[in-house]
């Protein structure tokens, strides 16, 4: 029972992680160009974008069902069912980003 509930946290790690990275694409694309010279003024023009900084947390949170589902079932499990990942950003950045994603 644990392992099913385990690779159900880690399906929804993968959900959860993909829309983060898309929410931080958005951010990163909305901030200023970042000055390698300057890393903390770009650091906190990064932050300072809401859907940036939302991402970020969103990335938290999956971080700690991450944890959850390696808790509850093995490694290999929860990485298998992690590498979904590809499909559910492609499937995400389609719907909810409007991001132009072929059928290749």
């Amino acid at each position: 029972m644990t392992v099913n509930l385990g690779i159900a946290v880690a399906l929804l790690c993968a959900v959860i992680t993909q829309l983060a990275f898309l929410c931080k694409h958005r951010g990163a694309n909305a901030a200023p160009t970042v000055d390698m010279r300057r890393p903390l003024a770009s650091a906190r023009a990064l932050f300072r974008s809401k859907w940036f900084a939302l991402g970020m947390g969103i990335a938290a949170a999956a971080w700690v069902l991450h944890v959850m589902a390696l808790a509850l079932a093995p490694l290999s499990m929860v990485q298998a069912v992690l590498s979904t990942g590809l499909i559910v950003v492609a499937f995400l950045g389609d719907r909810l980003f409007v991001c132009s994603v072929s059928r290749r």
